[in-house]
Parts: C-alpha cells; sequence; structure tokens
C-alpha cells in the first residue's frame, strides 16, 4: 500500500503512482491477511503523524461519507462503509477520549440510515446545515436525532425556485437528477453521459446557480446550491470547540472537504482521498486505504490507552 503527503505549494507530488502496490505489498485485509500486516504498508510520514495524534486528551475523529468511507457508487441509496473502515469507528467509539463524528453533503436522516456506525454517533449532514446523532431503534433500524433546520420565508422560497429551474433542466438530460436538501439543491449528473452531463452543469451554474443569495459548490459531477451559507470547515471548528478535542482527524474526498482541511492545526491530522489538489497534510489513494488508517488509530490509541492506565 502506498500513503503520501499531499501537494502543497512548497512540497510537489512525487512520482509514486496512487494506489500501486508496493513489492510484496500484502494488499487489502481479507482471507489469509490480518489487520496488522496491512497497516504495516502505511508510509512512515503518515504513521508518524498518527502516532502524535493519538497523544492527544481527547481526540476527535471526522470523516466525510461518500468516497472516503464509502467508495463511489452510481445509485447514492446503495452506497456502504467499508466493513473493515465501520469496524475500525465501532472500536473508536468506545476508547476513552475519543469522538467519532460523520461530517457529510447528505441529509442527517439519509446519511445515519445508510451509515452502520455506533448508536449515539454524531452527524453533521448537509455540509454543516445539519446537526445530530445516530439512534438505533430495538429492531435495528437507524435514524437520527437531529437539530430541526430553519428556513426564512426567503430562504425556502429561493430553494423552491431552485428545484423548480434546475428540474426543468435536467429533465432534458438523460441520467441526470435533482436532489432536494433541507437546504439545498443538487444536481447529479455522474449516471449521465459525460459531455451532456457536463453541458447540463454550465447550463445550470449559467442559470439557477446564477442567483443572488445561493451559496454554490462544484463537487465530483455534483453541482449543490444551498440558501444557507455553511461549511463543513464550520462545522469542524464548532465540533472541535464543542467536544474540547486537543486534536482532530479529518479524512475527505471532495472539494467541499477543503473548507475542513483549511481550519485544521497544530498536530491535526488531514487526509485527502484520492487525487486532485489539496489543502491536506497527507493523501491516500481510496478508501480501502483509508480503512487501514482507521485501523493503525485503533492500534495506537489502543496501545496509549493502555500505557495511561
Amino acid at each position: 500500500m502506498t500513503t503520501e503527503p499531499a501537494p502543497t505549494p512548497d512540497r510537489p507530488d512525487r512520482d509514486v503512482p496512487h494506489g500501486e502496490p508496493a513489492p510484496d505489498d500484502a494488499g487489502v485485509p481479507g482471507p489469509g491477511v490480518d489487520a496488522p500486516l496491512f497497516t504495516a504498508h502505511l508510509e512512515e510520514g503518515l504513521d508518524a503523524a498518527l502516532r502524535d495524534l493519538v497523544n492527544a486528551g481527547r481526540l476527535l475523529v471526522a470523516l466525510d461519507f461518500d468516497g472516503a468511507l464509502a467508495p463511489i457508487v452510481l445509485d447514492p441509496t446503495a452506497s456502504r462503509i467499508l466493513p473493515l473502515s465501520a469496524r475500525a469507528l465501532a472500536d473508536l467509539a468506545v476508547l476513552d477520549g475519543v469522538d467519532v463524528v460523520l461530517v457529510s453533503g447528505r441529509n442527517a436522516a439519509d446519511l445515519a440510515t445508510l451509515a452502520d456506525v455506533p448508536d449515539g454517533t454524531r452527524v453533521v449532514g448537509s455540509h454543516g446545515a445539519e446537526l445530530g446523532r445516530v439512534t438505533l431503534t430495538p429492531d435495528g433500524h437507524r435514524g437520527v436525532d437531529a437539530e430541526a433546520l430553519s428556513l426564512s420565508e426567503e430562504q425556502a422560497a429561493l430553494r423552491a425556485e431552485l428545484l423548480r429551474e434546475t428540474e426543468e433542466l435536467a429533465a432534458a438530460v438523460e441520467g441526470a437528477w435533482v436532489q432536494a436538501k433541507p437546504a439545498a439543491v443538487v444536481l447529479h449528473t455522474r449516471p449521465a453521459a459525460p459531455e451532456a452531463g457536463a453541458e447540463l452543469t454550465r447550463r445550470v451554474l449559467a442559470g439557477p446557480a446564477a442567483r443572488e443569495g445561493v451559496h454554490v459548490v462544484v463537487g465530483k459531477e455534483v453541482v449543490e446550491m444551498a440558501v444557507l451559507a455553511v461549511t463543513k470547515g464550520d462545522a469542524l471548528t464548532a465540533l472541535r470547540s464543542d467536544v474540547g478535542a486537543d486534536a482532530v482527524l479529518y479524512a475527505g474526498d471532495d472539494t467541499t472537504d477543503e473548507d475542513a482541511f483549511a481550519v485544521l492545526t497544530g498536530d491535526d491530522v488531514g487526509i485527502k482521498v484520492g487525487d486532485g489538489e489539496t489543502l491536506a497534510g497527507w493523501r491516500v489513494a481510496d478508501p480501502e486505504e483509508l480503512s487501514a488508517v482507521l485501523v493503525r488509530l485503533v492500534e495506537l490509541r489502543q496501545e496509549t490507552s493502555v500505557t495511561r492506565s
């Protein structure tokens, strides 16, 4: 497994392809391959950063969902956390001094339903506009206990117009679809033909997205138009204060995660999942490699807890 520091203005990309296993790399854990062997292939610099991180008295582990914990899929309702990551999050959640939170552009309710995480796990939905916790009913169904999101009359009217106009434009492109969120409207073009999707994106950016009062984020074949000015960075800053975190690990794959990377400080660890320019200090190739990081984090924090006791 190859992980490496993400490029920064004074640290250019190395000429090492992401995701290409080194000689004798055991690869993703599976039959005959246990997690310790897998995590031994973490890049030493990242491993050293994790070793420093786990010494924090209060540690906040904040993670994006799609593209980080869960591989990107065409059908968003089919997205699921990788089993190894789910297991690592469950292990982290029971450790003293560790807070786990999922930070996503999804609705908080959808995120809680899809995420295989312990009861009570914090969730941040709609890029910071929704805050809540996962709830688990006696029959095993997941839900969310979230603060109600309130829009002004003007914001509600603007959201309604965004939805109407974007749906009209998307109707002409096969595969494109529009998602209505509590405080935003999202155009999805991943299932569409590339050229048609790109042209639709241009029309939406020049049309409804250009309206006054609309906050636009362009992601991976996604255009999100929000009527509230909130970011994942705002949410992460509030969470750090709320839990009294001494250090933070944040991992994400999309442009919206850059707002979170931008507020990291000191011994915090930011991990970009996948390619693209980033403010994160470290990079892994895909959600499978992030699983290895989380397994290693559990291992190190458990060792630290034993030492303290």
